[in-house]
């Protein structure tokens, strides 16, 4: 079996935003690669959205979520694909497509997690509400400045990750959107290499945000007192 990248991309009751995410991927990207819609429910309006724009194109398929929300979406795509790396991709992102091959190179070159970053020279975050923001930056100044975690973007989902690292550990985050950050924080306790990239991210202006402030901290706490549990075990190992 040839080597490819499987990027997932979960959808729920996408418009025609999909459409020019998928066109920008299938226009730009180089490397092997195939595009998994993950969804929810057989009559979600993105799957005839992206049928009629890309009629029996090869490069795309199909996976319906064996449960229901976003982490679940992931698990069902990781277990349904077989590519040697597989990369989190959000249905709105317009900016990042060019960052595809770039990660796959890296992950060619040894890098078990490469994560995309807003919060490194070169990345940026616009558009986003106040309160998300804030919530989302003193996250990564946490995890930079108290713990041993590698990683400045903490909660961005977009990432790749080796089919090797996915095929080692046990899928535990149900709420929310941390699978991404759960992925990275079992690799890292592993000791597993990993890199970051700039990227960019523009808040959509047009459908619905999912983000929920009271369902978005409670998951997002278990992995911080995981991460810092990690940071105190290294730290006891350099002394």
């Amino acid at each position: 079996m040839n080597k490819h990248l499987d990027i997932l991309i979960p959808v729920y009751n996408e418009d025609e935003v999909i459409i020019k995410t998928i066109k920008e991927i299938i226009d730009n990207v180089k490397c092997n690669y195939k595009i998994f819609i993950c969804y929810d429910y057989d009559e979600d309006p993105s799957l005839n959205i992206i049928n009629k724009s890309f009629p029996e194109n090869p490069k795309i398929n199909f996976i319906k979520n064996k449960s229901r929300g976003f982490n679940q979406a992931l698990i069902s795509g990781i277990e349904k694909t077989q590519g040697d790396a597989v990369m989190v991709y959000m249905a709105d992102d317009h900016e990042n497509y060019q960052l595809i091959d770039d990660c796959y190179k890296k992950f060619n070159s040894g890098f078990d997690i490469v994560c995309p970053s807003r919060f490194i020279k070169g990345g940026k975050m616009e558009g986003n509400p106040f309160l998300k923001e804030i919530l989302t930056r003193s996250a990564s100044i946490f995890f930079q400045y108290f713990t041993t975690f590698p990683i400045k973007d903490s909660t961005n989902a977009f990432r790749l990750f080796s089919r090797k690292l996915l095929n080692e550990i046990k899928f535990e985050s149900e709420k929310g959107f941390t699978l991404s950050l759960e992925i990275t924080a079992k690799g890292h306790r592993k000791g597993l290499s990993m890199i970051e990239i700039p990227s960019v991210w523009i808040e959509r202006k047009t459908g619905e945000s999912r983000f929920r402030l009271f369902s978005f901290l409670p998951p997002y706490i278990k992995w911080m007192f995981y991460i810092i549990k990690t940071s105190i075990f290294y730290r006891k190992k350099r002394k």
